[in-house]
């Protein structure tokens, strides 16, 4: 909270912070004056003037100077504001100054003065030379911090951009039931209702359920391991009625493993290379096995099937957007590999257990 509201009002505890500093290093120069009294109206008037005189130029500077459009004019532009700020500066400090001693011997009831009232002149071509001296410093102070702070917000607008351009690219890699699914499990259902209408209300309630986890995990990034498992159980129920039971799928889950984040739908769509392009392409069907084990600070997520791998375009599409998503979320870490052999193929995906490399909303 403390450190919001500094950087929000960073110009103001700069200001005050400085010219403190400043201020109190002026009220103990030798002979200025005696008392703690004297020190006290140094140190605050000089604060108050300079504050003010320098937030005024702050103001003339953003409003007639910006950094984005720096040009020579520009540049007399801040020389000018240097110039009428310096010539202002030791006559209010002046006046400033002494009328707040003679309130200040009031105040203390101090008939001796204070702060005596300078016999020499208000403005000499000395005080000028000082003044100016610091107010350039201070000039070139501003535009450094202006500087480091546009700096700053670019580079966050660029990461925030660079987050939500991964975020789009996550929205559309992210694994959707694939329409052909949805609209094949449906005429299958409509088959077994004329065998038994039971199982295929059933098997209605599994799709629509499938359905909206799709749908409900469309915003999200991750989501735990358990959840995953049982929309694949559902998944494979409903491919059982296409592949006339010819699925035998088993399950080898680490328990260490379930509840751990991974990324939603992904293993439907390794379900969807192991069946639809492999064992659903076989006419006596075959064995799944669906694991996790954590290995090494990984979860190693597979699924071995006994089918033929079938090589097509839609089957290397969606091989590439595993891909494309495992990196976007994991970067080096998360990777796919298909291992294809004569009797099982294997499917596997790796991904570390720490968090995501990009946090993404």
């Amino acid at each position: 909270m403390m450190k919001k509201i500094i950087s929000n009002n960073l110009f103001w505890v700069l200001q005050i912070l400085g010219w403190g500093a400043f201020s109190f290093l002026l009220s103990k120069t030798p002979g200025l004056t005696n008392d703690w009294q004297g020190m006290l109206v140094v140190f605050l008037d000089t604060m108050v003037v300079f504050i003010f005189m320098t937030s005024i130029l702050r103001w003339v500077l953003n409003k007639t100077a910006p950094l984005e459009n720096f040009n020579a004019i520009t540049f007399f532009k801040i020389l000018l504001a240097i110039v009428i700020t310096t010539s202002i500066l030791p006559t209010l400090t002046y006046y400033v100054g002494y009328g707040s001693g003679k309130i200040a011997e009031f105040i203390f009831n101090d008939s001796s003065g204070i702060l005596e009232k300078p016999s020499q002149k208000t403005s000499t071509i000395g005080r000028y030379f000082v003044y100016g001296a610091i107010i350039i410093g201070w000039t070139i102070f501003f535009y450094i911090i202006k500087l480091v702070r546009n700096s700053i917000t670019e580079s966050v607008k660029r990461l925030e951009l660079k987050d939500k351009v991964k975020q789009a690219q996550l929205n559309t890699l992210k694994g959707h039931l694939n329409p052909q699914f949805i609209f094949t499990s449906l005429n299958n259902i409509k088959g077994l209702m004329l065998e038994d209408v039971s199982k295929s209300r059933a098997m209605l309630t599994t799709l629509s359920e499938m359905l909206r986890y799709s749908l409900t995990k469309n915003d999200v990034n991750t989501v735990i391991l358990e959840d995953e498992i049982e929309f694949v159980k559902s998944y494979v129920e409903i491919l059982d009625i296409e592949g006339k039971n010819r699925l035998s799928t088993s399950y080898e889950l680490d328990g260490d493993s379930q509840q751990l984040q991974v990324p939603p739908l992904l293993l439907s769509n390794l379900l969807e290379l192991a069946t639809r392009h492999g064992i659903l392409n076989t006419k006596k069907g075959g064995r799944l096995i669906v694991k996790s084990e954590l290995r090494n600070d990984r979860l190693e997520l597979s699924i071995t099937h006994s089918g033929k791998m079938i090589l097509s375009k839609s089957r290397q599409v969606l091989e590439n957007t595993i891909k494309q998503r495992l990196r976007l979320l994991y970067g080096s870490d998360g990777w796919y590999l298909g291992n294809y052999q004569i009797d099982k193929n294997i499917l596997l995906v790796v991904i570390p257990i720490n968090p995501l490399k990009v946090e993404l909303n």
